[in-house]
């Protein structure tokens, strides 16, 4: 399904990764300048998809934690894409760079095994990334981790604010101390702990914008479309660049989030380095334009089957041979030849073409539905009147020579008349809070209430303290008294 347009830009060399297991739900792409293409590329968290490929980064970690389905099932959804780069830092110094590109899973709250397989997933990351900073390379992780971390990267209130979801728990361990929540605890046992292994020591990663401004507010990334929660800045960051804290203290220059960036649920984030990249000669193997259907090399269909020899079965020899000739099969050995008709054949042969064409019928005009065969001239007036009615439409055909052609006259209801007898839908309410016209919803989750209509404010939804926000306006749709 990847086009070439999205997969061929030109200045940039791109690397994708897709779901294995359901098309269109989830994936990642990283585009590289052709001055920044990478030395290196590979697809998952793990080695399992790249059993074959150049480029490899390799220094996968410690995963004995993981049994081998799992490994496979955490890189079946096309959540990740590692590229790595060589770079002169802004002292001068070569040095290697690995970016991590990821969607990290949303954790459905009614469907416990998603939040056991979001936490492998962030145990599976972060496991990796620390192994490729130990070897000596700086490490870039970065997308939508679907994390709310701290209070003020989010505008909602949870319910129960005493108990910290665990995906608040691992990023607050993923992240150096001056960007920990002082208000999260601490995990106890990291190796019970499903967001961890035994391996991973955290605190190794900054998180880029909360580095230059930690203590914004409103600084949100993503917006519920259904609420129009844009509007009124009712959102939360699920978008982070985490820099290894060497890099980010030497060559972090900016980070920005660009919220004024539409056209997405999400807006992007920018993340700037004072780093100059070192091309590589080529692209990795496991570059786009490398694809068979990119690359312009045509995968012969004879590729995928054995060399045999030629057979022709009944239906080559009767798309070869002239319609003078008839087939004939031999049972006992298998054989097939041909023969040329005799006269009585032919005879007959034609004979069963002219009843077959005898039988074919021609598909009437609409006219002719309606125009009776007549030598008579025939005049069809209906009128339709009602005690309302003040308009008529009148339909007239024309009568030249022989035809016979139908005048029908019809005179209108009024509008008036039609309304009484088919009523619209009644006019939204007002809300109480603005007395404007509300919006129209109705209840999809399962349950007692699913598919009934209700109405609401249609203004953004926002905090309640925003009087531009959506007030608390609601009504049930009742159809009876309508």
């Amino acid at each position: 399904m990847l086009d070439e347009p999205t997969a061929i830009v030109e200045g940039y060399n791109s690397y994708f990764s897709f779901s294995k297991k359901r098309s269109g739900y989830s994936g990642v792409a990283t585009f590289c300048k052709s001055s920044a293409t990478p030395i290196q590329a590979e697809e998952g968290l793990y080695k399992d998809l790249n059993p074959k490929q150049d480029g490899k980064l390799g220094h996968y970690g410690d995963v004995s934690e993981f049994s081998c389905n799992e490994l496979e099932a955490l890189d079946a959804e096309g959540r990740a894409v590692i590229t790595k780069h060589k770079i002169r830092k802004h002292d001068g110094q070569e040095a290697e760079l690995a970016i991590i590109n990821v969607y990290c899973p949303r954790a459905d709250p009614e469907r416990e095994d998603r939040l056991l397989y979001k936490l492998r997933f962030f145990a599976l990351l972060q496991t990796r990334a620390e192994t490729l900073l130990k070897s000596g390379c700086n490490v870039i992780v970065l997308g939508d981790m679907n994390v709310k971390h701290k209070r003020i990267d989010r505008s909602e209130e949870d319910e129960n604010e005493t108990v910290t979801k665990p995906s608040r728990l691992w990023l607050n361990q993923f992240v150096w101390d001056s960007d920990k929540d002082s208000s999260i605890p601490d995990i106890d046992n990291k190796e019970e702990f499903a967001g961890t292994t035994s391996s991973v020591t955290g605190g190794q990663f900054a998180d880029s914008f909360r580095y230059f401004y930690p203590d914004e507010e409103g600084a949100f990334t993503n917006w519920c479309t259904l609420t129009s929660a844009r509007e009124t800045n009712y959102g939360r960051r699920l978008d982070y660049i985490f820099t290894n804290v060497e890099l980010a203290k030497s060559d972090l220059q900016d980070c920005k989030i660009m919220a004024e960036v539409e056209g997405s649920d999400h807006c992007p984030v920018k993340a700037e380095y004072v780093i100059e990249c070192i091309p590589a000669d080529r692209s990795p193997a496991l570059c786009t334009k490398f694809m068979p259907e990119f690359c312009g090399k045509q995968v012969k269909l004879s590729s995928f089957f054995k060399k045999r020899e030629k057979v022709m079965d009944n239906s080559d020899i009767k798309s070869n041979c002239n319609q003078n000739y008839t087939l004939s099969a031999d049972n006992n050995n298998g054989k097939c030849s041909l023969k040329r008709p005799s006269s009585i054949e032919k005879i007959q042969n034609q004979a069963k073409k002219k009843k077959v064409n005898s039988c074919d019928t021609k598909q009437g005009s609409l006219k002719g539905f309606f125009l009776k065969s007549s030598s008579k001239k025939e005049v069809i007036e209906a009128d339709i009147q009602e005690a309302s009615s003040d308009t008529k439409n009148e339909l007239h055909t024309t009568k030249k020579e022989d035809k016979v052609v139908n005048t029908v006259t019809v005179k209108s209801s009024s509008a008036n008349a039609w309304k009484s007898l088919l009523k619209g839908p009644p006019p939204p309410p007002l809300c109480r809070g603005h007395q404007q016209p509300c919006v129209l919803r109705t209840v999809k989750k399962p349950g007692p209430t699913k598919g009934k209509q209700f109405f609401v404010c249609a203004r953004g939804e926002g905090l309640s303290s925003n009087p531009e926000a959506r007030c608390d306006f609601f009504k049930w749709v009742d159809y009876k008294n309508n």
